[in-house]
């Protein structure tokens, strides 16, 4: 394709929401998950890329972009045998970063999804007949695990990226058995945020199906992520941490949260039994009347609707 056929049609979408009905002539469309290369295109395009260095180059789609927007292109995949003669070998969680990379301004990764989504690589888009591939596979890690071998990897690679270079990360959600799991909210951050595009996704298996859950959203977009590195040798990061915490045991929580939650989790609840699940929480500690406290917010949450008392000193919630 024309570098200024390309330009033209990308023209069309110079915004933060990305939409190609056609994913483009680039690449093997039958490489399971492979992104559309308007997307790679596009970074070239808007980032006046030089070279691009592609982790999971998988189906050559990102070689063959760079080919007819005239630049250098360095790829590398997991694929014993890769689609592209520009594409490297390597495991991206136990090989070090390949030195053909160091120099590229813009690095691109589109990674797999986990085992949530069911596209394994390793064994299914080319042969694992020992096992080994499949252990690192990230199509085949469950979600937590995959996330921290996948952090791991982007900050591996982010090091490996000369100061003022940019990164630009595909990503998604993933929706199963009504658990959310994003990659957006859960990978790690390094260097300076530049921009968050939404890429709409087209001809997806979704757009067929009926579900039995009404209430369910079917997931049409995905995420790129794009980063500057902006240190030779410091790297700033943003990991998100997922943190618990009892309501009993904190300070901001109030009276009226911690009862009216005891009395939900209780069903129904005699005063002993609030006593007994509240006895110790951070209020009463130091609340030598935190029974008469109790039984006061009691009545205020009955005042307001929310509680209900269907017996003497039996509780509900209304």
């Amino acid at each position: 394709m024309q570098k200024r056929e390309i330009i033209d049609k990308l023209s069309q979408n110079n915004s933060t929401i990305l939409s190609f009905p056609d994913r483009g002539p680039w690449g093997e469309s039958s490489y399971r998950g492979n992104c559309s290369g308007w997307i790679q295109a596009f970074c070239i395009w808007k980032y006046k890329v030089k070279k691009m260095a592609e982790l999971f180059a998988g189906s050559g789609t990102g070689s063959d972009v760079c080919r007819d927007m005239g630049i250098e292109y360095i790829g590398a995949d997991l694929n014993p045998n890769p689609k592209r003669d520009n594409i490297l070998v390597c495991n991206a969680i136990t090989d070090e970063v390949p030195d053909n990379f160091r120099d590229a301004d813009f690095w691109f990764m589109h990674p797999p999804y986990g085992a949530e989504i069911n596209i394994p690589y390793a064994g299914s888009m080319y042969p694992d007949p020992d096992g080994e591939l499949s252990k690192s596979d990230l199509g085949q890690l469950a979600w937590e695990k995959f996330i921290s071998e996948l952090n791991k990897v982007i900050m591996k690679f982010y090091a490996a990226m000369p100061k003022g270079a940019q990164m630009g990360i595909l990503m998604g959600d993933v929706k199963r058995a009504g658990v959310l799991h994003s990659m957006l909210t859960d990978v790690v951050k390094p260097g300076q945020p530049v921009q968050i595009i939404i890429k709409a996704q087209h001809n997806c298996v979704s757009e067929g199906r009926k579900y039995a859950n009404a209430s369910f959203v079917p997931i049409v977009h995905e995420y790129l992520y794009i980063l500057k590195k902006i240190e030779d040798f410091i790297v700033s990061f943003f990991l998100p941490t997922k943190h618990e915490i009892d309501i009993r045991n904190s300070t901001d929580a109030t009276w009226k949260d911690i009862v009216l939650a005891c009395v939900r989790k209780l069903k129904s609840a005699t005063l002993d039994k609030i006593y007994n699940l509240l006895d110790g929480c951070k209020k009463a500690v130091n609340n030598q009347h935190w029974k008469e406290k109790i039984r006061q917010t009691l009545q205020q949450l009955r005042d307001k609707g929310l509680v209900v008392s269907p017996a003497q000193g039996v509780w509900q919630v209304a």
